[in-house]
């Protein structure tokens, strides 16, 4: 899936951002379509290897986990849950997502 953005179109400003591009441009496929947040989760289980651990890595940043890039392998069973993926959402784009009577 592509999403085509621009910087018009993101929440903020390009010099106040500290989020990455490419990190922006993961979430925003994710919402793009207007899943759920269950949705949303099983697409992040269905990435390839390399984007599921990308995606890990932006939840760990979010939340504030320190990670080293090539000295700390990133697990591909870490388990990610809905409030995270509402976390992420919340503080890349800056939109809210509602999450209501799930069990993941």
């Amino acid at each position: 899936m592509s999403t085509n953005i621009q910087w018009n179109t993101v929440e903020g400003t390009w010099d106040d951002n500290t989020f990455k591009w490419d990190e922006i441009t993961l979430v925003t496929e994710l919402v793009s379509n207007g899943a759920s947040v269950p949705e949303i989760l099983g697409l992040v289980k269905d990435f390839e290897p390399e984007k599921h651990r990308r995606f890990i890595k932006l939840v760990c940043k979010v939340k504030g986990i320190e990670t080293y890039s090539g000295q700390k392998t990133i697990k591909d069973d870490i388990k990610i849950s809905a409030e995270d993926i509402e976390l992420v959402i919340q503080e890349v784009l800056g939109k809210s997502i509602t999450v209501e009577n799930i069990h993941v």
